[in-house]
């Protein structure tokens, strides 16, 4: 059930751990989503987007990652989902990756970086080929993360259906 733990970064704790996630964390996941989303928007989100997260979950799944700290709270955690599952334009034989994030104090530590390579893994394990997923365009950092992973956009930009943003459908191969 433990995925391989990666060695830890420079400055990091060596008892933080990637592992495969459960229903059991699905509650832990959708609250470090919000604190994501508001340190993301700057403002707290509405129940509207804590159910999103929540809706997430009960799709056929791909990969679920968490990154565990020695407590065993969980400090980030990735899902993706089967194809289908994200907007009816992406690509049918597509996994969507439907959640990614990794909570505000280890943002930027690369600990992102290794839970989308766990997901990549995962995703080649299942036997799909390539990956879609959806960034808000002004996230600048999400953007980046997943442009150095090999992530590039493939349609024009849509509105987000909750906050309006212009947002990004990204593609990558695995």
């Amino acid at each position: 059930m433990t995925a391989a733990t990666p060695a830890p970064l420079p400055g990091s704790s060596p008892a933080l751990m990637l592992q495969r996630g459960t229903d059991a964390d699905i509650d832990g996941c959708v609250a470090l989503w919000l604190a994501a989303l508001t340190r993301r928007d700057e403002v707290a989100p509405g129940e509207a987007a804590a159910d999103r997260c929540r809706t997430k979950f009960a799709h056929a799944r791909v990969a679920f990652e968490v990154l565990r700290g020695p407590s065993g709270a969980i400090l980030g955690f990735g899902l993706v989902t089967a194809p289908g599952t994200g907007r009816p334009d992406d690509p049918a034989d597509a996994a969507y990756l439907s959640l990614l994030a990794v909570s505000p104090e280890l943002q930027g530590s690369g600990w992102g970086g290794r839970l989308l390579e766990a997901l990549h893994d995962a995703i080649r394990r299942s036997g799909l080929a390539r990956a879609v997923l959806h960034v808000i365009e002004d996230n600048g950092a999400a953007v980046r993360l997943y442009e150095r992973h090999g992530w590039a956009p493939i349609a024009d930009p849509f509105d987000h259906p909750l906050v309006g943003r212009p947002t990004l459908a990204m593609g990558v191969e695995v």
